[in-house]
């Protein structure tokens, strides 16, 4: 496993012509429940050329699961909280923590000002988890011991230094019903009451000129956190969209004339970031635990893909290494082909991710795009098919940058795309189970 406090770069892989390259393959087909289109990458070659076509899928693969490596959960655009245990891979928990910004400065409350209450306002963007039988959670909202920063790095395992206690609420979660605030129809959010002292610390802090800058604010108040209690097994994590206008922490007062209300904003300027605890998958699938102690072998039969810094899965093609200079051939298509556990993809509370991501390894251990998903990510593809009921890729270019290159490979990951954000996770046929993960390649004989 790659070191945990290694930051993930993505490096931009160069990108080589396309060219005429030498090659001795073996040719085949291997018939599945994960088959291509037979003209996938003939449209390429020229006219005449379909006859000297030639598609293998026999290429050796190996696969095994991991433990994710250093997944960033900085200023992403939906912040996560919440708390379920998943029967395949146990527990999940997820707290989030965030700056405030003003929405206005040197800010006038009037005279004999009092708080009528302190709400936490967060406009849900997502639910996943078992949100079907009405299972009640509960979140506490603290404030941040010390300050956070927009210049720091934070990751999935980045503990948060939750303070004092601000607010509680136990609720059931609901992304559907619109609410009314001041007669205004507003999308869905969770609305968590807060202490009225902390509305009173804020007016206190006005007349001492806290409220004269963001800086000098985040001095006096550097932040809340948001952690879900650890009580209910069947709960869910929700995401929430912090950046929206109806996100945010708002203090309701009244002084001697009116009564009003003012608002502290999450906006991009905003220090933020999740904190994710999977507990060792305690409970999960023995088969899962194994390979992510190092039992590798395991993976060649299935593989567990979960995102918020849970797990991903490391391929190989050593096959593609050895290819040589016997015969010229030209690479017309490559194709990987993910073929997802039919038993768990229709677990309703637990559906699979839309999208997954494939990137290769460098030298160092690093992250590195593909030239295909630069060049044209939509056919770079890395979305479920139903009618195959499998994950797909095209990595042509990839594949040619690789052998025509002489590079060298060192390993590919595949993860959930979206993983610091999507709770998706899925279970995949490694490449010696009976419906197998495949590579593809259809190429073309030069005479």
């Amino acid at each position: 496993m790659l070191n945990m406090n290694k930051v993930i770069r993505f490096k931009l892989n160069k990108l080589l012509p396309n060219t005429v390259f030498a090659i001795l393959i073996a040719a085949g087909f291997i018939l599945s429940g994960c088959t291509a289109d037979e003209q996938l990458g003939l449209d390429i070659q020229p006219p005449g050329d379909e006859l000297n076509a030639v598609k293998s899928d026999t290429f050796l693969i190996t696969a095994f699961t991991r433990l994710a490596d250093s997944v960033k959960t900085d200023e992403t655009a939906v912040s996560l909280a919440g708390y379920y245990t998943d029967p395949v891979f146990g527990p999940t928990k997820a707290s989030f923590c965030t700056q405030l910004r003003l929405s206005g400065t040197d800010v006038d409350f009037g005279n004999n000002v009092v708080i009528d209450s302190v709400i936490l306002h967060l406009e849900y963007y997502n639910i996943y988890g078992n949100n079907k039988q009405n299972n009640r959670m509960t979140f506490n909202v603290h404030e941040l011991k010390n300050s956070i920063s927009p210049d720091s790095s934070y990751y999935a395992f980045s503990p948060i230094e939750s303070g004092q206690r601000l607010g509680s609420i136990s609720f059931l979660p609901n992304n559907n019903d619109s609410i009314y605030i001041d007669g205004e129809r507003l999308g869905p959010q969770l609305r968590i009451p807060l202490d009225k002292n902390l509305g009173k610390r804020v007016v206190e802090a006005s007349t001492m000129g806290a409220l004269s800058s963001n800086a000098t604010f985040e001095e006096f108040f550097h932040g809340i956190s948001v952690v879900p209690t650890l009580e209910n097994q069947n709960g869910s994590i929700i995401s929430f969209d912090v950046l929206s206008a109806n996100s945010g922490l708002s203090v309701y007062y009244h002084n001697d004339t009116d009564t009003l209300s003012y608002k502290f904003n999450i906006t991009m300027a905003c220090a933020r970031y999740n904190n994710f605890n999977h507990y060792s998958f305690a409970g999960g699938n023995p088969d899962l635990l194994a390979q992510v102690n190092g039992d590798t072998a395991l993976g060649q039969q299935k593989l567990y893909l979960q995102p918020l810094g849970g797990t991903e899965v490391v391929l190989k093609f050593p096959d593609i290494e050895s290819l040589n200079s016997a015969f010229s051939v030209i690479i017309n298509r490559a194709e990987l082909f993910i073929p997802a556990d039919q038993s768990d993809v229709t677990n309703e509370n637990y559906p699979r991710p839309v999208k997954l991501a494939l990137v290769a390894l460098d030298e160092d251990g690093d992250y590195a795009f593909l030239s295909d998903n630069t060049i044209d990510a939509e056919t770079y593809g890395g979305f479920y098919d139903e009618n195959l009921g499998c994950y797909r890729f095209v990595i042509t270019r990839h594949m040619q940058d690789l052998i025509t290159g002489g590079k060298t490979s060192y390993g590919y990951v595949l993860m959930v795309s979206g993983t610091s954000i999507y709770g998706n996770r899925v279970i995949l046929n490694g490449p010696d189970n009976a419906n197998p993960m495949k590579l593809e390649l259809t190429y073309t004989l030069i005479q």
